[in-house]
């Protein structure tokens, strides 16, 4: 079964391709051009952007579709992988959408009202809310405000000197993907490599069952010194950590799917899905079921 639910969106809403507009995201190759597209069309104006940044980091750091249900849906999965710091996907999602960036039609009011009637102004306003969104989801993430919102007053300033849709849109890429990557390096600053290593295997491969075996053969180290490492630098053992982080996905799918409580347990391989209720309600104080319930009440 996990390996045919891949993602977050399950069968029932897809979200991925919703976003992207583009249902193939397997071809690596094709990823991998696109990405190189993004970095290319923007490399100049970027590290303008991040020289800014850094300066006011410094300065600071002591200081819908037609149906807008789907469209909440949508948003909740594209700002929960910010917010976990899940650059894997983020990747693949720029990555797919980048054909279709110089493709925008005029505003449309039933997605998100008339905000304006000037193309490049929506653009700048649609960047804007991204960006902000991004940022919120990237503190809620672990990452420092003051860094947070340095990232995003960076790309906001370079925004204001744009007249070009096109490289409007792909700077809200970009902004997307740089707090992303932020979350991830700034949550896992004080590890070691291995730590990395194991840590980057293990988000990637939440849907399977992943045992320290796996791990020491990713890190090229034996279970005990990956299990020592893990209690010394992130305070919990690898089991923990990785319960931890496939209830944390669950919580998100609970929000953004209506698969069934069971479907999201073997989605994420738990042993059986009495033990993954038990797990959830110890660590959030509630059942799966009750939780999508207040969820979807919000």
């Amino acid at each position: 079964m996990a390996k045919k639910l891949t993602d977050i969106t399950g069968n029932n809403v897809s979200v991925m391709q919703d976003i992207s507009g583009v249902t193939d995201i397997t071809d690596a190759g094709n990823l991998q051009k696109n990405l190189s597209f993004l970095e290319k069309t923007i490399r100049d104006d970027y590290r303008e952007i991040i020289s800014s940044v850094d300066s006011h980091i410094f300065m600071t750091q002591d200081t819908p579709g037609a149906d807008n249900g789907t469209r909440r849906i949508q948003e909740k999965a594209l700002y929960y992988y910010v917010s976990s710091g899940d650059i894997t996907k983020i990747d693949e999602i720029i990555a797919t959408s980048i054909e279709s960036t110089d493709r925008f039609p005029g505003p449309d009011s039933s997605i998100y009202g008339d905000v304006s009637d000037d193309p490049v102004l929506y653009s700048k306003y649609m960047l804007i809310a991204s960006v902000t969104l991004a940022t919120r989801a990237a503190i809620d993430g672990g990452l420092a405000e003051h860094i947070a919102y340095a990232i995003s007053d960076g790309f906001l300033r370079h925004m204001d000197r744009l007249t070009n849709i096109q490289k409007i849109n792909m700077l809200s890429n970009k902004a997307l993907r740089t707090l992303t990557y932020a979350v991830h390096d700034y949550n896992f600053r004080n590890c070691s490599l291995i730590t990395k290593t194991c840590c980057d295997y293990i988000l990637r491969h939440l849907h399977d069952n992943i045992k320290m075996s796996t791990l020491s053969e990713v890190s090229h180290r034996s279970s005990n010194y990956i299990s020592d490492l893990f209690q010394k630098e992130l305070g919990v053992r690898p089991t923990v950590f990785i319960r931890d982080k496939k209830l944390e996905y669950a919580k998100a799918m609970l929000e953004t799917t209506d698969l069934p409580v069971s479907a999201v347990s073997d989605l994420l391989a738990f042993p059986c899905t009495s033990s993954f209720i038990t797990y959830f309600r110890k660590k959030y104080g509630t059942t799966p079921l009750q939780y999508r319930s207040r969820s979807s009440s919000v």
